[in-house]
């Protein structure tokens, strides 16, 4: 009877394993974790300086970043992308949103990486942390 129940809980764990794959082991990445470019930064910098500096300083954006602590980082992009410029919504390119957000993380302190931020790749599973 006990090895029946051993095999039961066994097999359980090993299915459960098998379904959820390896991401079900993964840890989320953060903020911290280079998940931007050098070049995202720099074409940020630019959208940024012609498109939200005149409303947005860097101070806006640290706390800002603040109340979005522990939040996935797609949710701060959506929220950008459905609402700035506050004078016209959603007209950035979906590629100048992102860069925009890599900007502000590389201002508020946030390292640059190798792999580029991509919305509809991961960007759900990197979470903003007070800088």
């Amino acid at each position: 009877m006990k090895n029946s129940v051993k095999m039961v809980i066994s097999s359980v764990f090993l299915l459960i394993t098998l379904v959820a794959g390896p991401s079900a082991l993964a840890q989320d990445k953060t903020v911290n974790d280079g998940v931007f470019t050098a070049a995202q930064v720099e074409t940020g910098k630019v959208v940024y300086d012609s498109t939200c500096a005149a409303c947005h300083d860097m101070r806006f954006y640290r706390d800002t970043l603040k109340s979005w602590d522990n939040q996935p980082l797609l949710w701060l992009w959506e929220s950008i992308m459905g609402t700035m410029p506050a004078d016209n919504p959603g007209s950035l390119m979906l590629d100048e949103y992102t860069d925009v957000i890599a900007y502000i993380l590389s201002e508020n302190g946030f390292p640059t990486g190798d792999t580029k931020l991509d919305p509809d790749a991961g960007m759900d599973t990197i979470n903003i942390v007070s800088p």
